[in-house]
């Protein structure tokens, strides 16, 4: 191949034999044309002629640049060896961090830390959550003493007109995966609890619990894909009945579930489930040792707590909870969330939950023990996506008949004593909607209501009831933002809420800032930051 210095070399040459050619036919014998060229003819010529010079020259001056530039000796042997050694550097590099070499597990980040084998039959997924928060209660009112039971028309059962610090409600660990294939998969997920299990006794509520800090496991389950569209879970898990329950915290609209959530909600439990799960429907059948009971709080219609409880201390002698849900349109992935960024395409879903239990109280006793408490719960909701914002509404129903209600630690952490509280009818209902105002700020409003009524109040020991069951109502709106700096991984949320009415001790949810009083104005500041890795 001829070099730059060679080619420079021939451009002269061939732009004077292209002007020569050019010319040719011009200046070509007297007797190859009948008359001699004019004067127009050779001033075209000329003009020609300067302009292939100009071309010439142009030429040489890009030839003259691209000999002078170091272009031309910048890959030298040595550098070319130089280079070679970086690529080795960096390779050899790689292959330590991204492979375990003893068993050829690869490592690394995808939305969350794992490991997996090359063949993707093991795999290893950890994750986990810190919510942190700052919540504040005021409830109107004056007096020195406002306990319910010297001053019952200016009450609050932590005897504090305003409460308010700083909270660290959630810190989870999960892992989770699958083994010798992806038709096995397993979950294991835990939280550092808080201290929120209160008793009642003849005063306020009293803290009972040194458990703050204490790891708790929330889920521990194994399912197995058994083919295509059915599969079976076993262990401990969210019961198949709520919605606004099913969804993880860290994927939730409002910074705290809704109080109807909580209370009407079945909760974790320890038992088998099946799913059948198609392209539009999904169903799930679970038999357990029963739902956690926090339909009044401390006051235990059915007695049942089943989360972490071994075998022997089940009081629930069988339930059956189940969930069909019908998806009109978009992705089942969108409704592992309660919000629909920006961009995101139109989903609709509806669903509808049921749950049956019977089982005597743990007492301690079997001569404490008395019939079998009923508990029935039914619940609907509908979802609507919109890419840039939401709409969710929901109503449950629970009924119950307790023979032997108890008092959660009525007795300063003895031996609670049954009574028969008769028929409870519970209901509530959840509105809410969000609006994202740009692709970081998302604004949301909320509504709840709830309604609990027994058919023997007169049963509750004496010493409660000017605390349980008084007005029964539970009515809240709550209105936030959430900012997005990373998506739900790194997310602030900040909201406000007041009562419409006395909330009863039987509502009371700590955990959302929400705490009993007769005023109908108790109002909750609250702020989170919330941190998924």
């Amino acid at each position: 191949m001829p070099t730059r210095t060679s080619i420079s070399s021939c451009i002269a040459p061939l732009s004077l034999s292209v002007a020569v050619l050019c010319c040719a036919p011009i200046f070509a014998s007297p007797q190859s044309s009948s008359s001699p060229p004019s004067a127009q003819d050779v001033q075209a010529l000329l003009e020609r002629v300067s302009q292939l010079e100009q071309s010439n020259s142009t030429l040489q001056n890009q030839v003259a640049e691209l000999k002078s530039a170091p272009g031309e000796q910048w890959l030298t042997e040595q550098r070319a060896s130089e280079i070679r050694a970086i690529v080795a550097d960096v390779l050899a590099d790689s292959s330590t961090r991204n492979t375990l070499q003893d068993g050829g597990l690869t490592a690394g980040w995808d939305n969350g830390f794992f490991l997996k084998s090359p063949d993707s039959r093991f795999t290893l997924n950890v994750g986990g959550m810190i919510q942190a928060r700052w919540m504040g209660s005021y409830i109107s009112g004056s007096g020195s003493n406002r306990s319910g039971i010297t001053e019952p028309t200016v009450w609050a059962l932590d005897n504090a007109q305003k409460v308010y610090g700083f909270d660290v409600s959630q810190t989870q660990l999960w892992v989770q995966g699958n083994l010798f294939g992806p038709d096995l998969e397993y979950k294991i997920k835990g939280n550092f609890a808080s201290t929120d299990e209160y008793g009642i006794s003849g005063a306020p509520f009293l803290n009972t619990g040194p458990s703050s800090g204490d790891f708790m496991l929330l889920d521990a389950y194994v399912r197995w894909h058994l083919m295509d569209e059915w599969s079976l879970r076993v262990g401990q898990f969210k019961l198949p009945f709520m919605r606004e329950t099913l969804v993880e915290d860290q994927n939730q609209l409002v910074l705290e579930r809704s109080a109807i959530s909580e209370h009407l909600g079945v909760g974790r439990s320890q038992g088998i489930e099946l799913t059948y799960m198609d392209a539009d429907f999904r169903w799930s059948l679970a038999f357990s040792d029963g739902g956690e009971d926090n339909v009044a709080g401390q006051m235990q219609f059915f007695g049942s707590q089943p989360l972490n409880s071994p075998w022997d201390q089940i009081s629930t002698d069988y339930a059956f909870t189940s969930r069909a849900e019908w998806k009109f349109a978009g992705g089942w992935n969108q409704f592992t969330h309660m919000t629909s960024p920006i961009g995101d395409e139109y989903a609709l879903l509806g669903g509808v939950g049921t749950h049956y239990q019977q089982g005597d109280p743990d007492t301690g006793t079997e001569s404490n023990s008395g019939d079998a408490n009923t508990w029935f719960a039914l619940t609907g909701d509908v979802s609507a996506m919109y890419g840039g914002a939401t709409l969710f509404g929901s109503f449950t129903y629970v009924y119950g008949s307790s023979p032997s209600a108890t008092i959660m630690n009525s007795a300063n952490l003895g031996t609670p004593t049954p009574f028969d509280l008769g028929r409870s009818d519970s209901w509530g209902t959840v509105i809410q909607a969000s609006y994202y105002i740009d692709p970081k700020w998302e604004l949301y409003t909320r509504w709840e209501y709830g309604l609990t009524s027994v058919e023997d109040p007169s049963a509750i020991p004496g010493q409660y009831q000017n605390q349980i069951l008084k007005s029964n109502h539970l009515s809240l709106i709550t209105t936030g933002a959430n900012w997005y700096l990373d998506g739900e991984d790194v997310k602030v949320s900040f909201d406000f809420g007041i009562t419409t009415t006395a909330t009863d001790a039987n509502w009371y949810t700590p955990n959302a800032a929400l705490r009993a009083s007769d005023q109908q104005d108790e109002m909750i500041f609250r702020t989170q930051l919330q941190l998924v890795f």
